[in-house]
């Protein structure tokens, strides 16, 4: 895997099927990348983060089924590469939680950092703040999509 891949966090994948504040700049960066990196963690939690647009109203139920079918589509086909969850990231994870202090990082937050890690990126994309200063911490380039 090339050290110049960028992990893309589940932020800025949602933006790709969800209109917000910058998903347009979100995508034409993620269009950049030849395929974006992404973790089977961040599977996980673009279903959570949809289904919590869903019952909060954010679009309705077709909009939902839609988004899952274009999701799954584009997994099928590679437009994503999925850097697989190993039992050696959790100590990796629960590492970076202290080497990042005193920011507050998140359980979930430090594992895309340690899957990050793992596949060798060279830089993060994200729109969390947090997750922008631990990777800036950790040496990693960002490029982010919040104001």
């Amino acid at each position: 895997m090339p050290a110049t891949d960028c992990y893309v966090d589940t932020s800025v994948l949602v933006k790709l099927y969800v209109a917000e504040a910058l998903s347009e700049e979100a995508e034409k960066f993620i269009d950049s990348l030849n395929p974006p990196l992404i973790s089977s963690l961040s599977i996980l939690e673009w279903h959570c983060a949809m289904n919590r647009r869903l019952r909060n109203g954010a679009f309705d139920n077709a909009y939902h089924q839609m988004a899952l079918a274009e999701f799954a589509r584009h997994l099928a086909s590679g437009a994503y590469r999925v850097h697989a969850l190993h039992e050696g990231l959790y100590a990796q994870a629960t590492y970076l939680l202290t080497s990042v202090t005193p920011l507050a990082l998140r359980t979930l937050d430090a594992l895309h950092l340690a899957a990050a890690q793992s596949a060798q990126a060279a830089s993060i994309a994200t729109a969390d703040k947090i997750m922008a200063q631990a990777a800036n911490q950790l040496g990693l380039h960002t490029t982010t999509f919040f104001s």
